[in-house]
């Protein structure tokens, strides 16, 4: 059986008060047809009611075109498949993992009151058609235009001068410093010191041997300098000349990253500590512990986590082998 209609959606609309039932039958090959001309239960009415009430978007909004009136006219992702917009939660407002510090660069963040104003997604990459590539997916933008990430922190750190480095350095430290005399400040400006682990929450006063921030590429292309506390000092700055660090020693390297807006993330903290000897055979006596930004552990030697530090055992044996397990910073950055 084929149901058909004889008037148009126009005539149909036209009608005033009684829409006309009419029933004609014909013999065909095969069976009879019956029209319905029209009928609040026709396929008719259900578009003319709504043209997307099967919900065009389920599968393809503008695949079978349910509705010759065009399904798409009423925007069947009402809301603009874009408007929740793809980057509206702005791919550079929390793509850093770091930690606000509240220190920046002036320079950067002059130039670059907002980091995305160029905003990679500004052009609307589903306006040309909303319903291309089917805007009710998982992702209307699947093609993701912003996929390349102008914020990732996998991006090249920037080019600074030495002065902005080390005024970086100076505001970090101070922040640090002063967040750690009054543990009721606001911990998001200093987040490591949310550790339970003393050193990440004691380093900023220990000696500095870093000159000026440096790029660590193997901790992860950041910005890195280098403390060690009173009992770790004096053989630590023997550099490649060293002995030995004594029971209780430590070293610490923090690590931050810069924003496209110039601020100072802070990233993670990398400790070493020197335990008694014939403690820990398998690391050389060094306890590795790594604090992420927000105070949480990755990982500490025979403790939580402790398969996330084994990168920095294997690393430090092979490239500081006869100085103590230590890999020093390059001279142009020492005092």
């Amino acid at each position: 059986m084929q149901i058909s209609t004889k008037f148009n959606l126009r005539q149909q609309l036209r009608a005033s008060t009684v829409i006309p039932l009419g029933l004609a039958m014909s013999a065909m090959a095969g069976g009879a047809v019956f029209v319905i001309a029209g009928g609040a239960g026709s396929a008719l009415a259900q578009c003319a009611a709504n043209p997307c009430a099967a919900n065009p978007c389920a599968a393809n909004p503008c695949a079978a075109n349910p509705c010759a009136a065009n399904p798409c006219a009423a925007n069947p992702c009402a809301a603009n498949p874009c408007a929740a917009n793809p980057c509206a939660a702005n791919p550079c407002s929390a793509a850093f993992a770091g930690a606000s510090t509240g220190c920046f660069v002036p320079g950067l963040a002059n130039a670059s009151a907002n980091p995305c104003a160029a905003n990679p997604c500004a052009a609307n990459p589903c306006a040309a058609n909303p319903c291309a590539a089917n805007p009710c997916s998982a992702n209307p933008c699947a093609a993701n235009p912003c996929a390349a990430n102008p914020c990732a922190a996998a991006a090249a750190p920037p080019d600074l001068a030495e002065d902005e480095l080390q005024a970086l350095y100076a505001c970090l430290i101070d922040t640090l410093s002063e967040a750690s005399a009054d543990m009721g400040a606001d911990l998001h400006k200093a987040s490591w010191l949310a550790s339970d682990n003393p050193g990440a929450q004691d380093f900023a006063a220990w000696t500095n041997f870093a000159r000026t921030p440096y790029i660590s590429f193997t901790h992860g292309e950041r910005f890195a300098f280098n403390h060690a506390n009173d009992i770790a000092a004096e053989q630590y700055g023997k550099f490649e000349e060293i002995d030995a660090i004594p029971a209780g020693g430590i070293i610490a390297k923090p690590t931050f990253s810069v924003s496209t807006k110039g601020e100072a993330l802070l990233e993670t903290l990398f400790l070493m500590e020197k335990a008694p000897a014939g403690t820990m055979p398998d690391t050389n006596d060094w306890i590795y512990s790594a604090v992420m930004p927000d105070g949480s552990l990755m990982g500490r030697t025979n403790g939580q986590d402790a398969a996330n530090v084994e990168f920095c055992v294997a690393c430090h044996q092979g490239g500081g082998y006869g100085q103590d397990d230590l890999l020093f910073l390059e001279e142009e950055y020492r005092f």
